[in-house]
């Protein structure tokens, strides 16, 4: 339902703006807010799927991966498993997180924090490593999503300050070939 609400808004704004005249700039005849900056950044936000969150509440459920795109995302430190519904070749990309801890009048340090794939004890792709791998996954077999790298702020502290913590979720995405 998600998709075709997006679908129907991106349709709208295409009919909106497209005009005879010829237009130069970033993207020719599409104009959101008027600005080419502005409109580049809301496409981007509108052309990355939607992701599904890993969180200690869904942790012991499995992740469907069916015969579209499938985006996992998560900020916290848990693992997560994956169920493949068809055997098939899948390209999967993963990005990692950022986890940024700051207190007043003291440096930031930042962190990132990744996922992997794996198979039992074999890692198929990791955001540490290699960024995008074909592979085929198969029906009935157990994939494990493990996080690393996210540290505890509470071991932290600046001048005798308490650090929070700031989390940009990694990313890790499916789409069937």
């Amino acid at each position: 339902m998600r998709k075709i609400h997006l679908l129907f808004s991106l349709i709208f704004l295409l009919a909106l703006n497209c005009s005879p005249e010829e237009e130069k700039g970033l993207f020719p005849g599409f104009q959101i807010t008027g600005n080419a900056f502005t409109d580049a950044l809301l496409l981007g936000v509108l052309a990355t799927p939607p992701c599904q969150f890993l969180t200690n509440e869904n942790a012991n459920s499995s992740f469907v991966l069916g015969e579209g795109l499938t985006s996992i995302c998560s900020a916290q430190l848990v693992q997560g498993t994956i169920q493949v519904i068809k055997t098939g070749t899948y390209e999967i990309s993963a990005i990692p997180g950022k986890q940024t801890l700051t207190a007043s009048r003291c440096n930031s340090m930042h962190f990132d924090f990744h996922i992997s794939l794996r198979e039992g004890n074999s890692e198929i792709l990791s955001s540490s490593g290699t960024a995008s791998t074909q592979f085929v996954l198969e029906a009935g077999k157990q994939y494990s999503l493990v996080p690393t790298g996210l540290v505890d702020p509470n071991v932290y502290q600046c001048q005798g300050r308490t650090v929070t913590s700031n989390v940009v979720p990694y990313r890790i995405q499916f789409q069937k070939r």
